[in-house]
């Protein structure tokens, strides 16, 4: 599947996102940051963290897994963990469930983050449910 909006959405995210959102994690606080995310949604089964040391990206999450730095932006972790949750890469339910994440947590305005999505062509589904099998409920 082509990820077709991949680099709308960093820009997005560097123009709108990274100048609201100044809160950092350090890697110790990771796996609290993450399952407090995850559990306050009603999810159980919060993916692991565990040190990433890539240098070509950030951070990144795959299969129940999320790999961060030494220090990472609480973005960069809602964005992993909106990867972690859909399957569409950069898509309209990653989004969806991105937006979600960003207004619950950073508690910033879905009408203003969707207003800027609009502006910036990117697609996004406001009821996009996270993936089953990802977030069985107990």
């Amino acid at each position: 599947m082509n990820d077709y909006q991949r680099q709308r959405v960093y820009a997005w995210e560097d123009a709108v996102i990274k100048p609201r959102c100044p809160n950092m994690v350090v890697f110790a606080n990771g796996q609290q940051y993450v399952d407090g995310v995850w559990l306050a949604n009603g999810w159980t089964r919060p993916p692991k963290v565990f040190p990433h040391r890539s240098k070509k990206v950030i951070a990144s999450a795959h299969h129940g897994v999320v790999n961060l730095p030494d220090k990472v932006a609480a973005w960069v972790i809602l964005h992993e963990l909106a990867h972690a949750l859909t399957d569409d890469q950069h898509g309209p339910n990653f989004v969806g469930i991105y937006l979600t994440l960003l207004e619950r947590v950073e508690r910033l305005s879905k009408l203003m983050l969707m207003y800027s999505l609009e502006q910036a062509k990117i697609d996004y589904a406001l009821g996009a449910q996270p993936l089953r099998w990802v977030v069985h409920r107990s």
